[in-house]
């Protein structure tokens, strides 16, 4: 645990010195400075996601699917997933399973600054909430998972910009990896557009009637994603996730509270409708789809974008004595809650259901016990 305080507060620290630096021309001192500190953010989130071993609570079974995968086996991940694992296995000559960890983490890790330099109004501040909300240290699970859902963030920039073939490319590339990113060729569109009272009510209405029906709408989602029958996670069953439902109220409590200028001419307009309305649809989700099995890779999707919104709601406070009073006490209660939420989250880290806790590195850790025999050992 100790690792991963420090592992934040470096990380933090080198994003506040970027947030400094920003505006300071090319070339300056300035400038460098604040290249240099986001190429050490990368590095302090790198080092750790490539050297471990066994953290994360799908480790050995991924590692059973890249056995698979290299040798053409049946195996329940998507097409790239495989094809990554045959082409590093096929050019290291054997099974190098370090190295492919390795690969998602960087891809990943680059992939996550990238959106949020992109879509981050205030970085530290974004970067601290991405921190804080457990996203880095939960991509040490499910990593395919986390990769996709990193793609998926890069389609939404170019969604916002207008730019639909970069969005489609992106989305389908992501879909590769993990097929739960075609969903957002559906949710991001629809959140993009600017939505009428009628049509909040709507959602709301369809929501209840999805739970109503919750069986048939089960055996719906059992067709489309025929992997989840007789899985762990469908037989454990699912339960209301309250912090998360909490959360999306509180971003569109401060969301009415501020009202925001969401000009859809500007990009920072487009970002406002778009994070309202992820906003909005995960709270549906959370609230009437708790019932599907880890709802929250769907949620997620639109959730992540609350590291940008709560930001740039606050910012959007008016710049008189008592605004920037509420701007302060808001500040505050935003930073008290994620350093909560973070707490929580160590806390649950042990857990055989998380496992991200105790960290365990190969240099200083083997692997005792793996699926295949190929990599030494069997379960």
């Amino acid at each position: 645990m100790v690792l991963y305080l420090l592992i934040s507060a470096a990380a933090v620290a080198a994003a506040a010195i970027v947030n400094k630096t920003e505006g300071m021309r090319a070339g300056s001192r300035g400038s460098l400075l604040r290249r240099s500190c986001l190429f050490l953010i990368a590095l302090i989130l790198m080092v750790p996601a490539i050297l471990r071993q066994e953290t994360g609570n799908d480790y050995l079974r991924y590692v059973e699917f890249f056995h698979l995968a290299s040798i053409d086996a049946y195996v329940p991940t998507e097409a790239g997933f495989n094809w990554l694992a045959k082409a590093v296995y096929g050019l290291c000559g054997y099974e190098n399973y370090l190295l492919l960890f390795a690969i998602y983490a960087v891809m990943t890790i680059l992939a996550m600054l990238t959106v949020i330099r992109q879509q981050a109004e205030n970085f530290c501040f974004s970067f601290f909430l991405f921190m804080m909300f457990g996203y880095y240290f939960q991509s040490f699970n499910t990593m395919r998972y986390y990769f996709a859902l990193s793609l998926s963030l890069l389609a939404m920039t170019c969604l916002l910009r207008r730019q639909y073939a970069g969005f489609v490319i992106l989305v389908l590339l992501a879909s590769l990896f993990h097929k739960t990113a075609l969903i957002t060729l559906l949710l991001y569109p629809v959140a993009a557009r600017r939505w009428k009272k009628r049509e909040l009510a709507a959602g709301v209405a369809l929501g209840l009637a999805v739970l109503l029906l919750h069986e048939r709408a089960m055996e719906l989602l059992l067709s489309l994603y025929p992997s989840w029958e007789g899985t762990v996670d469908l037989a454990a069953g699912t339960s209301i996730s309250w912090v998360n439902i909490a959360k999306c109220l509180a971003a569109l409590l401060l969301a009415y509270y501020v009202k925001a200028d969401e000009d859809p001419d500007t990009f920072r307009g487009r970002q406002l409708v778009m994070y309202r309305n992820s906003a909005y649809i995960g709270l549906l989700l959370y609230v009437f789809g708790w019932f599907i099995p880890e709802v929250s890779r769907i949620c997620y999707y639109l959730t992540f974008t609350q590291i940008f919104y709560l930001p740039m709601l606050l910012s959007g406070l008016p710049e008189t004595e008592q605004g920037r009073r509420q701007k302060k006490l808001l500040t505050i209660l935003v930073l008290a809650a994620a350093l909560v939420f973070f707490a929580l989250f160590l806390r649950t880290a042990y857990r055989d259901t998380i496992k991200i806790l105790p960290y365990k590195s190969f240099l200083f850790h083997d692997l005792n016990r793996t699926p295949s025999a190929s990599v030494g050992g069997s379960y």
